[in-house]
């Protein structure tokens, strides 16, 4: 019985769906329309319902979408300045080594970087660079890096100042001091200077062109640590290199002419 009367108020209803749906079809005039607007609304709400999620599953999909694309233009536009950069960082550097490329008596050229050993107490590097000789003096924009230590197929393999086994003459400007820099792996020793004229923390080191591989007057390494040895006449010097070649693209090669003329240090 119950059931009998659940199905027929189901029927009723949907009967009078139909009706109103009929009866919007045929009505003309606009009186006739605004009587039958309550019945019209109830009429037209499920369908209403219905447009409105759809659009909003279209809109939902169209925002996605959207975010998407922003994502990727952000990514490309963040790998765009990356680049700009890392370019203008490059061009900074071979400005700056062309303007220590004025010590007459060596051909200066540029050169990649290309690789870096992990050997602590070398530390390497690789240069892409043609027409070079073994012993050629490498530099960066800001001091003396080392020299060409190898040679094969356009490449180079550089021994760096931290090398022990690779002694730079140097001396102080306007000073009568001569000494030599050796690699200690990290960092650099200042050997044979006197205790009596020891420089001082946070003065500068450059090449003195004694020995004749090194062009004179360029940058070496700066004091860190200046200490006297007991019983001995002279200073435990212990300095770090000016050049960070770590993280330079391009380095400068000087590679020696056969007329070699001196210049006074700057």
């Amino acid at each position: 019985m119950i059931f009998n009367d659940r199905r027929r108020k189901v029927w009723g209803i949907a009967a009078l769906l139909l009706a109103l749906f009929t009866i919007s079809r045929l009505i003309v005039g606009s009186s006739a329309m605004l009587t039958m607007w309550p019945a019209l609304e109830v009429l037209n709400a499920p369908v209403q319902w219905w447009q409105s999620v759809d659009l909003w599953f279209i809109e939902r999909q169209k925002l996605q979408q959207q975010h998407l694309n922003l994502e990727k233009t952000v990514q490309n536009q963040a790998a765009v300045i990356q680049e700009v950069n890392s370019l203008r960082e490059e061009n900074r550097q071979l400005r700056n080594i062309l303007e220590i490329s004025n010590i007459i008596g060596y051909r200066w050229h540029a050169a990649k970087v290309r690789g870096r050993s992990p050997e602590p107490m070398s530390q390497r590097l690789i240069l892409q660079v043609a027409d070079v000789s073994k012993d050629d003096v490498i530099v960066s924009s800001e001091g003396l890096v080392g020299v060409v230590d190898a040679i094969s197929h356009n490449h180079a393999t550089i021994r760096t100042i931290f090398d022990a086994s690779l002694a730079v003459p140097v001396t102080i400007p306007n000073t009568k001091l001569a000494a030599l820099s050796r690699g200690q792996g990290d960092s650099l020793s200042i050997d044979f200077i006197p205790l009596d004229v020891a420089p001082r923390k946070g003065q500068v080191f450059y090449t003195s062109g004694a020995g004749g591989l090194f062009p004179a007057g360029i940058a070496v390494a700066i004091i860190t640590d200046v200490q006297p040895i007991p019983g001995q006449l002279f200073a435990k010097v212990l300095a770090t290199p000016i050049a960070h070649w770590q993280r330079d693209s391009w380095l400068a090669v000087a590679s020696q002419l056969h007329s070699i003329q001196s210049f006074p240090i700057p």
